[in-house]
């Protein structure tokens, strides 16, 4: 089963989002703090201690790191909680911050950012606490889930994508973000603008610049980085073929992770929400007595050690009078039912245990949004899947059953 959004390129669709990392931190100032996962051009990086050199994938990413990119560079970094950042060209950036505990899943994240456009998709670490971004104009901080910022000197535009919330502040006043698909743009010296919904297309000219030179048909860097397999995740110039000093514990070849940033589709999708989406969910709420969503889902997997790409479709049947429902899910040849809960005017979350006897103990979380126009008529989202020596992580986008193709 195949399901298109309008826009939106579902063979990026793949995505990871589960780490734990294998390191008790604080870090140290000189301490790896994450791995380049994906290159694209010669992006650089100047640890405080040592000379500047090329990003390749595979090497080390220090705790204050200054982090550079050329018109023609491109870099994905994934740190030991599983937090993402995709850095575009022209870019420059200081890792300020890093601490983390495996054991907890807690722990701080900072990053300066002086210019350019970045793509960054909370881990654990923003389950709990922040992820802290600044700008010369404004402070990001960013909950659970996927921001998108163009920084200049002058300006910093900060998009709001999916997760929990993303709050800019600037001047004594602090702007919150909720719901996905709005931006605050701030200037320098002033106060964060009104949180305003992205206007269509408004994405476009940003992701061109992360996606480099392939494009999207080709899957550019965020390709890449699912595809690189991170030749090495231990120090050096990532081209070992030993384990070296792994640094994660999510699904991936070497006990790391691939990319987890969310691709083109997930983003893409957002950009079609309508800004009257709540009150379309309430004219939906009496007016429909069921809506049943399908779907495919698509990650990665870890398997008593054993590593793989995971594929899967569901079905997210909702009852509008008590806005809750049922999910069933396959992936990876397991069966998964639970409830649905909404969570918000435009996201639900689903808790399903595993209904395979060959399977015990594993259970599917889901966390998605309500996306398109109509009732909305797309879902998309990320799931996780926990168990006896097994994990799995990644994404799904759904389509409202009866909806005509391209709508």
């Amino acid at each position: 089963m195949a399901t298109r959004l309008p826009g939106a390129s579902l063979p990026l669709l793949t995505a990871a989002l589960l780490a734990a990392g294998a390191f008790l931190l604080p870090v140290a100032a000189s301490a790896k703090v994450g791995v380049t996962s994906a290159a694209e051009g010669d992006p650089r990086g100047k640890p405080p201690a040592e000379a500047e050199r090329v990003l390749r994938v595979g090497v080390d990413v220090q705790a204050n790191e200054v982090i550079t990119t050329q018109a023609n560079d491109r870099a994905h970094l994934m740190f030991l909680d599983g937090t993402s950042l995709s850095v575009g060209p022209n870019a420059q950036l200081t890792i300020d911050k890093f601490v983390y505990d495996p054991a907890t899943k807690t722990g701080d994240l900072a990053i300066n950012a002086s210019k350019g456009v970045f793509r960054l998709v909370g881990g654990k670490i923003s389950k709990t606490n922040a992820i802290n971004i600044t700008t010369p104009s404004s402070t990001i901080g960013i909950r659970g889930g996927i921001s998108i910022f163009n920084v200049g000197q002058q300006e910093t535009r900060s998009i709001f994508v999916f997760g929990i919330s993303m709050t800019v502040g600037a001047g004594g006043k602090l702007e919150i973000v909720t719901r996905p698909g709005f931006q605050v743009t701030t200037f320098f010296g002033g106060l964060p603008g009104q949180a305003s919904a992205v206007p269509p297309g408004g994405l476009g000219a940003l992701l061109a610049q992360l996606e480099g030179s392939r494009g999207s048909g080709q899957g550019g860097a965020d390709q890449a980085a699912q595809n690189s397999g991170f030749s090495g995740a231990n120090s050096g110039q990532g081209s070992g073929n030993t384990l070296g000093n792994s640094f994660g514990s999510g699904p991936g070849p070497r006990n790391v992770n691939p990319s987890n940033v969310l691709t083109n589709a997930l983003t893409n999708a957002f950009e079609t929400a309508p800004s009257n989406l709540p009150e379309i969910v309430s004219r939906a709420n009496q007016s429909q007595q069921t809506i049943t969503y399908n779907g495919e889902m698509r990650g990665l997997v870890r398997n008593n050690g054993s590593y793989s790409y995971g594929t899967g479709t569901y079905q997210q049947v909702w009852s509008m009078n008590t806005g809750t429902g049922n999910t069933t899910a396959n992936f990876n040849n397991s069966n998964y039912s639970g409830t649905t809960t909404r969570t918000g005017a435009y996201n639900f979350q689903a808790t399903m245990p595993t209904t395979n006897p060959n399977t015990p103990g594993r259970t599917m979380n889901m966390n998605g949004a309500f996306v398109g126009p109509g009732y909305p008529n797309y879902q998309a989202g990320t799931f996780t899947v926990n168990g006896p020596n097994y994990r799995a992580g990644g994404a799904f986008i759904g389509q409202k059953a009866g909806t005509p193709p391209g709508n």
